[in-house]
């Protein structure tokens, strides 16, 4: 039961590593990540013109912020996955 706090204490003072929103927020990772995402967001708006890709065998003409949009987005889910698959691996205490 090392969730629990020990009687009389407040939630955040049992030790357990649970912070709250704002102090999330304000954390050095979580900052780092909003900045990407916004440049990211930024760089996808401002390029706007059409684009051919080639996918292996045929050409895809697109507009470039939908394709950076979707690498962007296939990049997160592909950070997700990995970084999720990693902490399943670490053993447990």
């Amino acid at each position: 039961m090392s969730g629990i706090p020990p009687i009389g204490a407040r939630a955040d003072e049992s030790g357990t590593g649970r912070r709250g929103l704002g102090a999330r927020l304000r954390s050095p990772k979580t900052i780092a990540g909003l900045v990407i995402i916004a440049l990211a967001a930024w760089f996808v708006l401002v390029n706007t013109s059409r684009t051919r890709i080639h996918f292996w065998v045929v050409w895809v003409s697109a507009q470039l912020w939908l394709v950076l949009a979707g690498t962007f987005l296939a990049g997160m889910l592909a950070g997700y996955l990995v970084r999720r698959r990693s902490r399943d691996r670490k053993p447990r205490a």
